[in-house]
């Protein structure tokens, strides 16, 4: 699952029609959700279902640790292909991930604004929304925080060392492109980002000594620091249950995760019928 791309995780319902007109029983938008920073799509395979076609992306660079030298803008842009690969038909998709993920959907929710299917090219996608999971905006602002320590990693019992090493390695190279490397998407001359939902964990990482985790230097802001980047790109916010990192690991986690990630995309989702009924 982590050499092959894209991978359909959740077949949902089957797909309207050709040529079918909106209605009650149009088909839902598929999701596409992108790997954490770990790169890794494991997490998705344990979720609940969600109602509709889910595909994961994994790094396609997990095995090799080749790092994209041009950051985010450029592993969206490779990505671009995956996502057409899981909707070939075109038409509306939501886009997301969890931490690293988050940010990668926005970049390629920028990437794909405004295209129009070309003669003889790929269908054209429009992305009706974004889901966030407990991604946190890299901007820190003039005065970062003091006391930023490293979190504690908790590995599966049956972990094997050569999966340490290679997700450790893209996590290396995910903090690299969101610390050195991180460019705000611009939406000039594409109009305005897609609603974006958040889901936000409610509590903090556990951390080796006394300080808090980077992931939650913006954990006491409902937004997770994204107004420094633009005010209104959070449409909704969902307090999650769990820290950062367990969002996906316990039962109880993955069940309110599940029904969050399921109400964001109803969410984004009923946004966009509006749009459509009401211009």
């Amino acid at each position: 699952m982590f050499d092959t791309n894209p991978n359909l995780i959740q077949v949902g319902a089957a797909p309207a029609a050709a040529g079918s007109t909106f209605g009650s029983k149009a088909k839902l938008a598929p999701a596409i959700l992108i790997h954490d920073g770990g790169g890794t799509i494991f997490s998705y395979y344990c979720l609940g279902d969600l109602g509709r076609r889910v595909f994961g992306i994994a790094n396609p660079r997990y095995e090799s640790g080749e790092r994209y030298e041009d950051g985010i803008p450029e592993m969206a842009s490779d990505y671009l292909r995956f996502v057409r690969e899981a909707v070939p038909e075109g038409g509306d998709v939501i886009l997301g991930g969890w931490s690293l993920g988050g940010l990668v959907a926005l970049e390629l929710a920028r990437q794909l604004a405004g295209e129009r299917g070309a003669v003889g090219g790929p269908a054209r996608l429009n992305v009706i929304g974004v889901v966030m999971v407990d991604s946190v905006c890299p901007i820190l602002g003039p005065s970062p925080p003091a006391g930023i320590v490293k979190h504690v990693i908790e590995w599966a019992e049956h972990t094997k060392e050569e999966t340490k090493t290679r997700v450790l390695r893209c996590f290396e190279n995910a903090v690299y492109m969101v610390d050195e490397q991180w460019t705000p998407p611009s939406w000039e001359g594409k109009g305005h980002p897609p609603p974006v939902v958040l889901l936000k964990a409610r509590d903090t990482a556990p951390v080796v000594e006394a300080g808090i985790a980077k992931i939650d230097v913006h954990r006491k802001d409902p937004r997770l620091g994204w107004d420094a980047y633009m005010k209104g790109l959070i449409t909704r916010v969902i307090e999650i249950p769990g820290q950062h990192y367990n969002l996906f690991h316990t039962d109880d986690n993955l069940r309110t995760t599940t029904e969050a990630l399921k109400q964001a995309c109803k969410e984004v989702e009923d946004i966009n019928k509006s749009r459509k009924l009401f211009g």
